[in-house]
This record gives structure tokens, sequence and C-alpha cells, in this order.
């Protein structure tokens, strides 16, 4: 049954491409991409512009060299760029049409490109490109590899072939080659849970898998299911300092290092700490994805002021899960708190920003410092700001409800109804699980700027925490989390609520 389903996927695919170790010691790719046409008279080819995961251009079609067209006697096929990542081909008369070209992959982080002499790995979204209102239709990607590579990606795959149902499958599912992958796989309730390491893997896995498990069925507990039979982590253990994450829709890539950390509890935790927060995007912009990106559009700007939710949301849950699973104790919750709030409270950019603006310019420098005092974070204000609103839920039920019900309620009644979210529903939702307003919240913590701090202070002492700054050695100020000396049996009660102690 297995063969007959492949071979009829094969048959049906209108999409082929070939990639191959083009120049390991330049960092190199190959691509051949053959197309089916109906002959049409033009094609219109577009290499993304961006990915999903980082809200910015990525111009990634600087990195694309030697570009050809050609028809199925190996003749050229006049072909014209229409944009910077956009070319259209004159294919009239052509049944068929393969494009070549090689890719620079050449950045080692978990959202980029990277191929040596040991290993290739590939975001698709990087590197592969689509026909224009043709992105529905089934696709096959061969790997010609070495045969002792071992290959770890979300797609179905049989031998060197990966079959993705459309390009948004194939976009989202990056893939490491390599013979030195190490795999480990463990069952979490229906769902079976994939670790692979490129580089050296976790030398206490049972502790890994143990504390992974433990925090998946938290998240699994707030949405009520885990939508993935199965799911992969693709851990690249980097020998340099490295921290960086990336969501896709079974699968996430984190690339940590260095390497030599491995014994440092420390280093241990932030592994914890970025695959938490990834496993979260399963739901949380994987699935719960505001109106404006579905579906993406991969060849401009997809601006949206909700990254407050699909960010925030996500920083917050990503720690706070660790807590409630009992992963982390508080200690170690306070520790990654404080660094939120020092950046909070370094940046001056929060009196002149709110954080639906700082969503909205992701797309202009959202990634980079930019210019002192001008904009927040989506992630760290976006955190706070996700904070304050289950604080505020947690006092108005009395700790029978919070963001958990609101979040739940975005996941039923937009991803399994095949619709995206609005500010307006956010709100709505916020509103029906607290019975409470949320006009003032919107209007100061979302939409106005320099009022985080007005809130924060008061739904802390609610759950009986408080911060207090401390000047170090060189006068700078630090700010740190504390539970307060003496807090009322209401306090006690929604604090661990609150952290599921």
């Amino acid at each position: 049954m297995m063969e007959t389903t492949y071979a009829m996927f094969i048959f049906a695919a209108n999409m082929h491409y070939k990639i191959f170790i083009s120049n390991p010691a330049e960092h190199f790719i190959g691509v051949e991409w053959l197309i089916k046409n109906e002959l049409k008279a033009t094609l219109e080819l577009q290499l993304p512009a961006w990915r999903p995961g980082r809200y910015e251009l990525a111009n990634y079609a600087k990195n694309i060299r030697l570009f050809s067209v050609k028809n199925n006697k190996g003749e050229n096929i006049l072909f014209k760029k229409i944009t910077k990542d956009r070319w259209k081909v004159f294919s009239e008369g052509q049944n068929e049409i393969l494009v070549q070209y090689e890719y620079y992959a050449n950045q080692y982080d978990a959202g980029a490109s990277f191929v040596d002499e040991q290993q290739l790995y590939v975001n698709p979204v990087n590197c592969l490109m689509y026909v224009v209102d043709r992105m529905g239709e089934s696709i096959v990607v061969e790997l010609d590899i070495p045969s002792s590579y071992k290959i770890a990606c979300q797609l179905p795959a049989k031998d060197k072939l990966l079959y993705a149902q459309n390009f948004d499958q194939l976009a989202d599912s990056p893939f490491v080659a390599s013979a030195s992958l190490t795999q480990n796989t463990f069952q979490v309730d229906e769902t079976r849970i994939h670790f692979w390491f490129q580089g050296v893997p976790c030398p206490d896995m049972n502790q890994l898998i143990s504390d992974t498990s433990s925090y998946i069925k938290v998240q699994k507990e707030i949405f009520g299911d885990l939508p993935c039979r199965e799911f992969h982590f693709l851990y690249l253990i980097l020998p340099f300092q490295f921290r960086h994450g990336v969501e896709h829709t079974d699968s996430t890539v984190i690339a940590m290092g260095p390497d030599t950390e491995w014994g440092n509890h420390a280093f241990y935790n932030d592994i914890l700490a970025i695959s938490s927060h990834e496993l979260f995007h399963l739901w949380n912009v994987k699935r719960i994805r505001p109106a404006e990106m579905l579906p993406y559009d991969f060849s401009k700007e997809n601006y949206s002021e909700l990254g407050y939710i699909y960010e925030g949301v996500t920083t917050y849950y990503g720690d706070l899960i660790l807590l409630r699973s009992r992963v982390w104790n508080f200690s170690q919750y306070q520790l990654s708190f404080n660094k939120v709030l020092q950046k909070h409270f370094d940046n001056p950019g929060r009196f002149n920003y709110s954080v639906a603006q700082s969503s909205f310019d992701t797309w202009l420098d959202g990634y980079v410092p930019g210019v002192k005092g001008r904009k927040v974070s989506i992630y760290m204000e976006g955190m706070l700001a996700a904070l304050i609103a289950d604080i505020m839920l947690l006092k108005a039920t009395n700790g029978n409800a919070r963001l958990d019900q609101a979040m739940k309620l975005l996941y039923e009644e937009t991803f399994k109804k095949g619709i995206g979210y609005t500010k307006e529903l956010y709100k709505t939702f916020l509103e029906q699980t607290g019975r409470i307003s949320f006009d003032t919240y919107f209007e100061e913590v979302i939409d106005g700027s320099g009022n985080i701090e007005k809130y924060l202070k008061r739904v802390l002492e609610d759950i009986g925490l408080t911060y207090i700054f401390e000047e170090n050695s060189e006068g700078e100020q630090n700010v740190k989390l504390l539970k307060m000396s003496n807090i009322n049996d209401a306090q006690q009660y929604l604090f661990e609520i609150w952290g599921g102690l």
C-alpha cells in the first residue's frame, strides 16, 4: 500500500525539485526544478522574499547565481527578471520547463541554509521558487546526497525523496541531511516526538526526554490536543556561542552553542526555554494565525500589529510552562524573567512607541537595535502584556479562568474553522473569559506607550510578587523579581494557581 501511495504521489506531482551539493567548499547547493507546463505562454517564478517566523524582508535572491531555463531538449528558453526575486519565463509551446541555479548556503542559524563537506541543511523557503498561481500543486523533492546520510524533516519521506502537498508545506519544512545525525524518539500520548541532533547531542538524554514530555503535556492541556501525530525537534548544536529557534507546522529548528557548555545548567535551561517557546508556536502562529497572514504572501511584507500575540504570548508561555510543569522551580523562572524586565527598563523606546506599532514595523527595523528610543520588542513587551492580561483574568475570576481559556478559544474558533483572527476577536475572547472590560488595557498597554509599568507593578502584587532596583558596582540599575515578604491568603492562592505550584 505504501509503494502504491508514493507512486501515485509522484505521478500526480507537477513540481519536481532536485537538490544537490554543488560546491561544498564554497557553500553552494545546486537546484534543478522540473515544471510540468500546461502550454502556458508565460510562467512567473517567485523566490520567497521572507520566511515565516521572522517578519522582515530577507531578499534571498541575492544568494542565487547561474540561473538558467531550458526545455526538455536542453535548449535555452527566454526569460526576463521582472522584480528583484521574480522571473518571467516565455514558455509557449513547452510542456516541460527545467530551471537550474546555484544557491549560496553559508548561514548556519535556525532559519537559513548551510552546506559543507559534512552536511546539507536547507530551509526550502530560502532557496526554492514557486510558480505564481500554482502554489497548491503537489511536490516531490529529490535529494542527491551520499548514501550514508540520514535525513531529518517533518515531511513524509521515502529513501531520498520528500513529499509536499503544496508549496506552503514545502516552504515550512526544513531538513538536515548528514552522516552524523543522531535520533531519539519517544511518545507523548498519541504523538511521536523526535529529537534530531546535528552536532554534540545532549549527554543526559533521559532527562531531556523527561523534561520535554512534562512541558508538552502542560501545553496540550491548554489547547486540548496535540495537533500532529509526529513532531520533530531539529537541534543544531554549534561550536560557537549562539541561540536561535524557528517554528514550523510539525517541527522546530533550534541552533545553540557552544557545544562545550552541555554540562552547564544555564545552557541546559536555555535549551529548555527556547524549546518550550518554539513548541508553543505549534498552536500560536502555525495554526492560530492573524487574518493578515492567512495565507502567507511570500512575495512581499505581511503587515500585522498582532506580534504581541504571536510572539509576545508565546514568549510568556514558553517560560511559564516550564514553571507550571515543575521542570523549573521559581528561582529558575526568576532568572529568566529578570532578563526580560532588564531589557524593558533599559529601553527608552517604551515611552515612545506601542507594542502594536512595533509589530507593524518589524518589517522596517524589528530585528536590529535601530535608533535609540524608537521602538519596543514584540517579544519582551509582548510578554509583559500577556502577563498583565493573564493576571487580570485570574483576579477577575478568582483563579477560575486565565489567558489559557482565551487562547483555547482562539484555537477553536479560528484555526479549527479555517479563519484567521483579529485584534477585535482576541479582545472579545479576553472579555468573555474574564467578564471584564479590556478597553483600557488595549488603549494603554497595547496601543499606548509608557504604561506597562503602571499595570505590571499592580498585577504582580496581586499574586504576591514585586520587583526592585539595585545598583551594581558600575552604577547601573539592575531589576529583580521578588516574592513579597508578607502576602495574604488571596495573593498566595493566585500565586500558586498562576505558577501551577
